[in-house]
């Protein structure tokens, strides 16, 4: 983390990439501060969006992700959603669509995650 903020001096990028190692290591706090600083994009409204699920405002969280133009992100917040909500079915459907429309570092980072948490998503691609 430290070669990446060294590298990237922006504070919009540099918040970016602490408020993705904040979801990576379920670090709220560390998502909450590094949230204001995320310039108004797709990304901003999707890690507003992942503090509202934790704090348990699901449906406030379903209303803020119609805003976001990258399928990966919505498919990905709505399979959280889904697995809140214990409706395990919906949230793999989800979680499929969220890889299938992902590619790159965030097809990675999603594959890793749904390891742990859905590991039945990943199961059929490993």
């Amino acid at each position: 983390m430290e070669q990446i903020m060294q590298k990237y001096k922006r504070r919009t990028t540099q918040a970016k990439f602490k408020a993705a190692y904040g979801l990576y290591r379920k670090d709220m706090f560390a998502i909450r501060q590094a949230v204001p600083h995320i310039g108004l994009s797709d990304y901003r409204t999707y890690y507003e969006t992942i503090l509202l699920l934790e704090d348990g405002k699901s449906e406030d969280a379903r209303e803020r992700l119609q805003s976001i133009k990258k399928q990966w992100m919505r498919s990905t917040l709505l399979a959280g959603i889904e697995l809140k909500a214990e409706n395990h079915d919906i949230a793999i459907q989800h979680a499929h669509e969220a890889l299938n429309s992902s590619r790159g570092v965030n097809r990675y980072v999603l594959y890793k995650e749904y390891e742990r948490v859905l590991p039945e998503v990943v199961g059929h691609i490993s």
